[in-house]
């Protein structure tokens, strides 16, 4: 067969996302733009300005007649995201995928698997960007972009690594394997590009001590995505050469994992160039990241001392060296990955400016689930426990498109009974859901639901297909308080389309899936119509059909009194009138209920209602709740009342505190006027 045609080599090479970064560092290498910034000390207090409400949609699975550009450019589609109170969009998915390549993978991917710095075709291009951007940015609204992914797909990159082009090497998790040893090798006989090494074969490859042995992560009691061996078939390169490698698959064999310690720095040289074509080409604000690929990729050995490893420092190492120099170019990073609370610490630290709250999130429909709000009094303790600023996190409804009950927040090598209480969570969690049929969604300790779906679930309601009115009113309300619940937290307050849309799951089986849990995450990821432009068609870019929805019309809803988006957008406005965002907690008073939660803040002075104190009183139980506390006195003066702010409702202080009744599966908020 000879060697791999130089023309093909050279035209893969154009497509390269780490050829183009060479190109992209021209820009700032040795110029005047890498010192402009102050670099590590995060900017907190001026996003939480700028845009403490954010709103987040994903690309790949956004249905619209023309691209998704032209949308998101309609005057309607702003004015509805003004309306609701959104300062800030941010985008996922919409740059160029492995579907391109026409790679055939078991498992069908939906889209994060990133092979280029270009958008997609469905998405738009550079002009149609720049013209979102402009208009955006006149409606007082800013945007965020997504870093490429530590798991990319399999594009040019990919391909010109297995070619063996020198400078490539290093570039993924990725290792030749030595002719002598090919029979250890799985043979490939479909058209599939990589299979899966068996444990016969990875036995025989570490004794030979080509592969590690296993890794860290594979032994950490909590729910991260597989990571796998792959094994290439026979590809010629340049030099005449054949070659088969072995690497490491996110998931799947369609993601293979970057190698961000390789000496040779492509890994960072390739996520470099992403950041400067985001914030430094293309003016996004934003850009969120995901290091949990290389979360625990240390290798194991026998008999291992857990404590005090740091099994997340390559992880957190990287986020850290991402938000720097996101900030030297003017930016801010989110970090989005569900990680151990020490880890969120540390990357926060000189690292991220924000970081998504799983802990708050996941204890939130624990506690609807359960009627239980033990979990989330806990967690906002050990928050403070441990120094953490909540005012540094991005406070969620769902943060991913499942539930991850195996609560990785929870994790700490060092507390090995940790992983008996977080089982106890579960079984608890996966009892409540099973009574209404739920346990079918669950694959281990993940619960594959959409968040109208799971509100759905907790409720009884069985068929998603055939909604009544009356049902739909109980999926508003419980998405309202656990809505209430994010958004009277300090920090950033994130809503999804997903959320908004009330996107239910796919009908089951209208995909094909290898396996049980791959059916559930690909009937959770059906296409969703956010910019009311997507006419009559009914399938995204990359074939995702669309899915059923609980709401009407976005621009519709949030309008309407008792929708959904009609009780987000009275509360982003109370939000952003206390300025809860740059709020202080300074209690968390014991509830009598185990089904309420009791916070009080501190508001900063220059808050639009003239307010001192704000108290959150949470209801997450099936019955009316009547909850008694008392006021740190230093917080106020003389004889203080709460007044409740959606409804007007005043509660007069007593000789021992407050006295607040609550209904069932309610959130409500009272404020403390100054005395002037």
């Amino acid at each position: 067969m000879g060697r791999a045609n130089p023309g093909y080599v050279q035209w893969l090479e154009k497509q390269a996302m780490l050829n183009a970064s060479e190109k992209l560092s021209t820009v700032v290498s040795g110029t005047n733009l890498f010192w402009l910034g102050p670099y590590e000390k995060p900017r907190v207090d001026m996003m939480l300005k700028i845009a403490p409400v954010w709103v987040t949609f994903d690309a790949a699975r956004t249905i619209s007649a023309s691209s998704v550009l032209l949308a998101l450019q309609s005057d309607s589609y702003l004015r509805t995201m003004q309306e609701l109170g959104i300062r800030g969009i941010h985008i996922t998915s919409m740059r160029e995928n492995g579907v391109i390549w026409g790679s055939p993978t078991e498992q069908r991917q939906l889209g994060d698997d990133t092979v280029s710095y270009n958008f997609s075709k469905g998405f738009g291009n550079e002009k149609g960007f720049n013209t979102f951007l402009r208009k955006a940015n006149k409606q007082g609204i800013i945007v965020g972009d997504t870093v490429i992914p530590f798991a990319t797909g399999r594009g040019a990159d990919y391909f010109l690594t297995v070619r063996g082009v020198e400078s490539y090497k290093g570039l993924y998790c990725m290792v030749e394997v030595p002719r002598e040893l090919w029979k250890h090798l799985p043979e490939i006989t479909t058209r599939a590009r990589a299979v899966s090494v068996d444990e016969n074969s990875l036995k025989a490859l570490r004794r030979a001590r080509v592969l590690p042995p296993p890794l860290v992560r594979e032994s950490l009691d909590i729910s991260l995505t597989p990571l796998n061996w792959y094994a290439t078939d026979v590809v010629k390169g340049l030099d005449g050469n054949s070659r088969r490698f072995v690497y490491l698959g996110y998931g799947s064999e369609a993601r293979p994992v970057l190698n961000w310690s390789d000496p040779s720095k492509a890994a960072q040289r390739l996520i470099s160039g992403s950041l400067i074509q985001e914030i430094g080409l293309l003016h996004v604000a934003m850009t969120s990241v995901r290091v949990s690929p290389l979360y625990g990729l240390e290798p194991s050995y026998p008999n291992a001392d857990m404590s005090g490893f740091g099994v997340g420092d390559t992880a957190v190492q990287a986020a850290r060296d991402i938000a720097q120099e996101a900030r030297r170019y003017g930016g801010w990073t989110f970090l989005e990955d569900n990680l151990p609370l020490p880890d969120i610490k540390a990357a926060t630290e000189g690292g991220v400016d924000f970081a998504l709250n799983h802990a708050l999130s996941t204890s939130a429909q624990y506690a609807y689930a359960t009627g239980d709000a033990s979990l989330l009094r806990q967690s906002l303790y050990t928050i403070l426990q441990m120094g953490i600023d909540p005012k540094r996190f991005i406070n969620r409804i769902q943060p991913e498109s499942y539930i991850d009950f195996s609560f990785p927040f929870m994790f700490n090598p060092e507390q090995k009974r940790n992983s008996a209480i977080s089982k106890q969570y579960l079984d608890t969690v996966r009892e409540k859901i099973a009574v209404n049929g739920g346990d079918v969604f669950f694959a281990g300790k993940k619960l594959y639901l959409t968040p109208a779906a799971f509100v759905a679930t907790v409720q009884g309601i069985r068929n998603f297909r055939n909604l009544t009115e009356e049902q739909r009113h109980l999926i508003s309300s419980g998405l309202t308080l656990l809505g209430h619940t994010q958004a009277m937290q300090p920090g950033i307050f994130m809503l999804s389309a997903d959320e908004l849309l009330g996107v239910l799951p796919l009908p089951a089986g209208l995909l094909d899936y290898t396996d049980e849990e791959d059916a559930l995450r690909q009937n959770i990821a059906g296409g969703y119509d956010f910019t009311s432009r997507g006419g009559s068609n009914i399938l995204t870019e990359i074939g995702l059909p669309k899915a059923p929805t609980a709401f009407d019309d976005l621009g519709t809803e949030v309008r309407m009194v008792e929708s959904f988006a009609g009780n987000m957008r009275r509360i982003i406005k109370l939000r952003n009138a206390l300025g809860i965002q740059d709020a202080r907690v300074v209690q968390l008073p014991k509830a009598k209920n185990k089904g309420v939660l009791v916070q009080v803040f501190q508001l900063p002075k220059d808050n639009s209602m003239k307010a001192t104190i704000a108290v959150n009183v949470i209801n997450f139980g099936e019955h009316t709740a009547t909850e008694e506390f008392s006021l740190l006195k230093t917080l106020t003066s003389g004889e203080a009342s709460l007044e409740e702010l959606l409804t007007g409702e005043t509660v007069s202080g007593g000789k021992d505190g407050f006295i607040v009744t609550v209904p069932a599966r309610t959130a409500q908020t009272y404020v403390v006027r100054s005395a002037e």
